[in-house]
């Protein structure tokens, strides 16, 4: 087995969207050109043999070290590709000690790998000091299954149609999008600056992205929009509600049921994995839940101070 550390300089970006693309769910986190925009390009790589399985490692600096770290808007990494000849538990262990801080959140469609206690029996604390590993919850539909909506999430949008709304693909840009999340719930998330929207911005100017904007037919009003991350066709593609918010008189109206329902719809009956993103907010979480989201835990992953 050999595991080797590659700089981001000499990552082949062919081979590495070819791996993500073949993974089991291939997330759009783990694109070369999404993971090079949200990270600014500061991250590398652990590759298993000839991109057989990679696993990214996004950093910062601070006081000339460099530290891992979760970039915004890229809710799962962790490890990617065929998981038949080494473990997400193998890359953990090969993250080189030198980083002085390890702050990871891990897919777990790699290796099935959902319990803390499954690396903790592989010793991960035995060779590392100050590891932590807690579960986390994500929110998911597979729509190749019937769709389940409850009887709240069916009232809400039966109301919602007497309503004249129209629902356009692509009919905004995604600044436009980023403005009116911002204006929704902008002040619930302090955390993220003008900086990160800009990178998803950038990362989302390519084939992997589309806007859902809902419209009043009576006045071209926008209502509420939504920016959705996609992985290219292939056999099994994942879509990811990544950034969205209603305008007030969307809100008042519940605009985001129509356009949640929109794209449900749209592919409904193929092999996709619409995900949520979770959330840990407790309402965020039921609201989603209505649309028949089920519940799917994956591992923060946390090692040092």
């Amino acid at each position: 087995m050999s595991i080797k550390y590659v700089h981001h300089t000499d990552i082949n970006p062919q081979k590495w969207n070819a791996v993500i693309e073949q993974s089991p769910w291939p997330l759009v986190y783990g694109l070369y050109e999404y993971l090079n925009t949200v990270c600014d390009q500061q991250w590398d790589a652990l590759i298993f043999n000839d991109y057989e399985a990679v696993f990214p490692l996004p950093y910062k600096k601070k006081f000339g070290f460099k530290y891992i770290v979760q970039p915004v808007f890229c809710q799962q990494l962790g490890a990617f590709g065929s998981s038949l000849n080494v473990k997400t538990l193998d890359f953990l262990i090969a993250i080189p000690k030198r980083f002085f801080r390890v702050r990871l959140q891990l897919n777990p469609y790699f290796d099935g790998q959902t319990s803390p206690g499954q690396f903790n029996h592989g010793g991960i604390k035995s060779i590392f000091t100050r590891v932590e590993i807690t579960p986390k919850t994500n929110l998911t539909i597979r729509l190749i299954e019937s769709l389940n909506y409850n009887k709240d999430c069916l009232k809400n949008l039966s109301r919602l149609s007497t309503h004249d709304i129209e629902y356009r693909t692509n009919h905004i840009s995604i600044h436009t999008a980023i403005d009116i999340y911002k204006g929704a719930w902008g002040e619930q998330n302090p955390g993220i600056g003008q900086n990160e929207y800009n990178k998803l911005a950038r990362a989302c100017s390519s084939d992997h992205s589309f806007t859902i904007s809902a419209h009043s037919k009576n006045d071209d009003r926008i209502l509420g929009a939504a920016i959705f991350l996609k992985t290219p066709e292939c056999s099994r593609c994942c879509i990811h509600y990544v950034c969205a918010g209603p305008t007030e008189i969307g809100k008042s109206i519940g605009v985001m049921h129509g356009i949640i329902d929109f794209v449900l719809k749209q592919y409904q009956g193929q092999n996709v994995l619409f995900d949520f993103e979770g959330s840990s907010i407790a309402s965020v979480a039921s609201f989603y839940k209505k649309f028949g989201a089920s519940e799917e835990p994956f591992l923060y992953f946390k090692r040092g101070f």
